[in-house]
């Protein structure tokens, strides 16, 4: 066999079994050393221990001039929300099983080429405030926005008001929005929407 690889080195001729495949141990360029397997090492498909894969990620995302900038900030502090318990936020985003979606966890520039340039006066906010942040669930709101979305967690005896929206067929500020109408509690959440019907005059319905 050849010594190199891409960005491996075959460091020892000796080959060994593992699983149903033949490895043979390897040095990254990086400095990683550990068995390929010789599969994976003659067709390409394995090109190095994975730190290519990480550079790539890293220019990507620092080579946008977007670094630091309110928008990039937005991206970490998403993330942070997420995966980081030992901040105090963890647990109304990530200790809920709140995740960032595959596209924007570790691309900065696919995140910004969804959601766009931060504005000036506004923040990162999740639509549906039990949802993920992913493409068709994020905006950018107001302070002011951002806490009247945040009601909709409110719960009414013991159950989220979003819950409540949804098995009354609504969207998840129905409950929410009737409230604010002046309906009674009682009424809000028990009062089935037939928002989604449609009227064989083609009239609208009110909910």
């Amino acid at each position: 066999m050849d010594k190199k690889y891409n960005n491996w080195t075959i460091i020892d001729d000796k080959q060994y079994k593992k699983g149903t495949g033949l490895y043979i141990k390897c040095r990254c360029d990086c400095g990683i050393i550990k068995g390929v397997r010789i599969k994976n090492l003659k067709s390409g498909q394995s090109k190095s221990c994975g730190c290519v894969g990480k550079k790539k990620i890293t220019e990507r995302n620092t080579k946008h001039n977007q670094r630091f900038t309110k928008t990039w900030r937005a991206w970490q502090s998403m993330k942070t929300r997420c995966y980081n318990k030992n901040i105090k936020q963890y647990k109304n985003y990530g200790g809920r099983g709140i995740i960032v979606c595959d596209k924007w966890i570790n691309d900065f520039m696919a995140f910004y080429k969804d959601v766009g340039e931060a504005p000036k006066d506004k923040s990162l906010d999740r639509i549906d405030n039990n949802g993920n942040y992913e493409p068709r669930n994020v905006k950018w709101s107001t302070g002011k926005q951002q806490s009247g979305n945040k009601q909709n967690n409110h719960k009414i005896n013991g159950r989220c008001i979003t819950e409540i929206s949804k098995s009354l067929g609504g969207g998840h500020s129905l409950v929410a929005k009737r409230l604010k109408r002046g309906w009674s509690i009682e009424r809000a959440i028990t009062e089935k929407t037939n928002a989604k019907k449609q009227d064989t005059k083609h009239s609208t319905v009110k909910i």
